[in-house]
């Protein structure tokens, strides 16, 4: 592809009004288009996933704060101009379809960086969307040195959100080392995250108990989605015993924890069995604590370990169950213009699946 792209000076963006628990956006449609640097490329966005993290960012409940106008961390799209000093344009032309994922530019060379898999700690690195402009603009740079290349799928609005919370998912089941056949526990079966995680479990072989509330989420998880079993939380008295029911006594090999509430952290702990694993992934609100004694760890041999999203390989290796149809994200497309109404529904849960506004 040897296309050459005219770059206009100013672009459609989704900017920031005022932060809170009721955050207001515009749409500003003078925004300026960014400068590549000559390690860079400009990447003409399509379309940009709106995470619920993005919603918390704008509502300020987490500590990490956010400090620039655009939000956004799921953005897909195409190749637009090389910067001066891009080794890369044989094996990347032009019009190459990209992803946009949260972590923006591990520098390669900290300690953090040196860690298995610890380029998404990198402290040098800004995310997109809370320290850099994010991908709810129709323009945006990304490093050479971490493009993410789109393997051939049949719709490239599924792209942006497996860049973030499909890779999570992903990367949560590969934290968890568990293996075919044995039982996972997945919260917030019904969200986003968890419908995703459920076909990254059931391709794996794992075995699957879905915890949500309601009889739709229920149809989702088990009849639409192929867990093995669902739990829903408000209508069942013992969730512990029933984990404990349907994994014949012995209790799950893994529960992954993407309902960010306390009380379900906690509650994982119980229902776990021998070297059972808690793979934390959902932020609850500042302050939330695990309770629970040592002596519970040291007895049964379970671990608690932390997930955060995940590298640019683990991306690369989420995007191939989409290629291969294995994971398809219950996306929702709808107009930039339409972000306002869309962070009201996710704010009211008024929203299933994954949200994803059209750039175009």
């Amino acid at each position: 592809m040897t296309e050459e792209y005219t770059i206009p000076k100013i672009q459609k963006a989704v900017v920031v009004v005022t932060k809170g628990e009721s955050p207001i956006v515009k749409i500003d449609t003078k925004y300026p288009v960014p400068e590549c640097g000559e390690d860079e490329m400009l990447v003409r966005l399509t379309s940009s996933g709106v995470c619920h993290s993005d919603l918390s960012l704008l509502q300020a409940h987490w500590d990490i704060g956010m400090q620039v106008q655009v939000a956004g961390h799921e953005g897909s799209g195409y190749i637009v101009k090389h910067g001066s000093k891009v080794t890369g344009t044989e094996q990347y032309p032009l019009g190459t379809k990209v992803g946009v994922p949260l972590v923006s530019n591990p520098c390669r060379t900290c300690h953090a960086c040196g860690l298995p898999d610890g380029e998404v700690y990198c402290p040098k690195s800004p995310f997109y969307g809370s320290f850099v402009d994010g991908t709810w603009q129709q323009y945006i740079t990304i490093k050479e040195k971490y493009i993410i290349p789109i393997p051939e799928v049949k719709d490239t609005t599924l792209v942006g959100p497996i860049l973030c919370g499909g890779v999570t998912a992903y990367k949560a089941l590969m934290t968890s080392g568990k293996k075919a056949g044995q039982w996972v526990v997945i919260t917030g079966a019904g969200g986003g995250l968890g419908s995703m995680c459920i076909q990254y479990a059931t391709s794996l072989g794992l075995r699957v108990i879905g915890i949500d509330a309601g009889s739709d989420k229920e149809d989702l998880v088990v009849n639409k989605l192929g867990a093995d079993a669902f739990i829903d939380f408000l209508k069942t008295k013992d969730v512990v015993a029933k984990v404990k029911e349907i994994t014949g006594g012995r209790g799950a090999d893994a529960a992954i924890m993407f309902a960010p509430v306390e009380s379900s952290y906690n509650q994982a702990i119980d229902y776990l069995g021998l070297q059972g694993v808690i793979v934390c992934v959902g932020l609850p609100k500042a302050g939330a604590e695990l309770k629970f004694p040592p002596s519970k760890l040291i007895l049964t041999g379970i671990q608690v370990r932390g997930s955060f999203v995940g590298t640019r390989q683990d991306i690369i290796q989420a995007l191939e169950f989409v290629a291969r149809g294995k994971v398809v994200p219950p996306v929702q497309v709808k107009p930039m213009e339409d972000i306002q109404s869309i962070l009201d529904d996710m704010i009211n849960g008024r929203v299933s699946g994954r949200m994803v506004i059209d750039l175009t």
